[in-house]
């Protein structure tokens, strides 16, 4: 059995809850750390009865407000591992609080690997299937698309199972927070193999016209356009049997990553170029030329992911593929013609379309674009002019970024909104998981 490595919740000195991005805080009135499905149930029965809101906080990694609780705090960090794994069916059954990185980490001693993972893999499992949190693959799905069966504890305290085949499977995959306490989660696995990481840099005027070609070009495909400059890196991940790269090895890259470039050097240029904006540019081009490198090979959760970056902001868009090049075309003239400095990548992630009821990639395959950008003075100005773009393509924002979106707007751009809206009235019809956050993205 996978128990998971002790990870704090998103708490700081003073009891309150803090994002990952730090872009959200509040002070809750309690802290919940239940260790079992019978002490989830005991928490919401009582919460019910006393007319307290709660919210499960997950691992925070959001930069929206999606997780942040009110009153009640609710960390399933202690209610966590693997419960069973299923080798003739191919899925493994998980608690609700396990992190990604020990399920992957686990998994890989059993000879499994996920089919898709996310960019990072700090999140707890129900927190990442619950906002749609997704690779980039037109062969697979998002997270959630890998649910096979769910189990929750819904907003009156009772335990509900729901397995393949029942309608609400698709309208709890991607659950906002909102249907219940995710206890239990059941996913599709498979065995384990590695993956070749080629990088090709493709003049910009070739890119835009031909994104849905080079999204079916390989297994996994990404685009980072770094602003500033003329070409974008595509990085393909094909399946191969050669031996994993030795000098140096994934992990280790891994580590100098996480703990020497973004944990030193990046939060160190960012706060130059926050002084310097002008230089932005010049060090856009030159860690552009830096993914120049010989073909990788490693294991498949280290390669499709990333490192753990330094803090930054994030928002992000789903489109129809159809819809990817204007897209795209959109946000570079917007960049060039307000001469705005960006100094983090343009990311183009591609999705296979799903069943989900309110998931980004809901009915149709989509590019995923996210605007990132550390704390540099067109920031702002940046992620206004990233949505004045794309809002007129129906674009659906991504549950776990920066949002400034209203029902109304959302309503129209989910064929099953009103199926959930009903889900979430059977569920929770006292609204004990609700939060200003959903009162404004789904209403009451």
């Amino acid at each position: 059995m996978l128990t998971s490595r002790r990870l704090a919740p998103p708490r700081d000195r003073e009891g309150r809850f803090v994002n990952w991005a730090g872009t959200v805080v509040t002070r809750p009135s309690a802290w919940h750390e239940p260790r079992s499905s019978d002490e989830i149930v005991e928490l919401v029965q009582a919460a019910a009865r006393a007319g307290h809101k709660l919210r499960v906080v997950g691992a925070g990694h959001s930069w929206s407000a999606i997780a942040a609780p009110e009153q009640l705090a609710v960390s399933l960090d202690r209610h966590a591992g693997i419960v069973a794994v299923h080798e003739g069916r191919r899925v493994v059954t998980v608690r609700g609080g396990t992190r990604l990185r020990d399920l992957n980490a686990r998994l890989a001693e059993l000879g499994l690997a996920l089919p898709i993972v996310g960019s990072v893999a700090q999140q707890s499992v129900a927190g990442a299937i619950g906002t749609g949190t997704h690779g980039s693959s037109l062969a697979h799905g998002n997270l959630a698309s890998l649910v096979e069966e769910l189990e929750l504890v819904t907003g009156t305290g009772e335990r509900l199972a729901l397995a393949a085949g029942d309608e609400r499977l698709d309208g709890a995959r991607v659950h906002l927070g909102a249907l219940g306490v995710i206890t239990q989660v059941t996913l599709r696995v498979e065995p384990a193999f590695r993956v070749a990481e080629s990088i090709e840099a493709v003049p910009l005027a070739r890119v835009i016209g031909s994104l849905a070609a080079i999204a079916r070009s390989a297994e996994y495909v990404k685009v980072w356009w770094f602003p500033h400059t003329h070409s974008a890196n595509v990085h393909r991940y094909q399946r191969t049997l050669d031996a994993a790269s030795l000098r140096p090895s994934p992990a280790t890259l891994r580590w100098i990553d996480e703990n020497v470039l973004h944990a030193r050097m990046f939060p160190w240029l960012v706060a130059v170029q926050r002084r310097r904006p002008d230089w932005v540019p010049a060090c856009n081009r030159a860690i552009a030329r830096s993914y120049a490198r010989p073909v990788r090979v490693g294991r498949s959760d280290l390669m499709l992911s990333t490192p753990m970056p330094f803090q930054h902001r994030e928002t992000e868009a789903a489109l129809p593929l159809a819809s990817s090049d204007e897209a795209f075309d959109r946000l570079v003239r917007l960049v060039e013609r307000e001469r705005l400095r960006v100094n983090m990548p343009l990311e183009l992630r591609f999705v296979r379309g799903d069943a989900g009821w309110l998931s980004p990639a809901s009915g149709a395959d989509t590019c995923q674009i996210g605007a990132y950008a550390g704390s540099v003075p067109d920031v702002d100005r940046y992620f206004s002019g990233f949505w004045r773009e794309l809002r007129p393509l129906a674009a659906r924002p991504h549950w776990g970024k920066e949002l400034d979106h209203h029902h109304d707007e959302l309503r129209p751009l989910y064929p099953h909104w009103q199926r959930f809206a009903a889900l979430r009235d059977r569920l929770d019809p006292g609204r004990i998981l609700s939060t200003p956050f959903q009162v404004r993205i789904l209403g009451d």
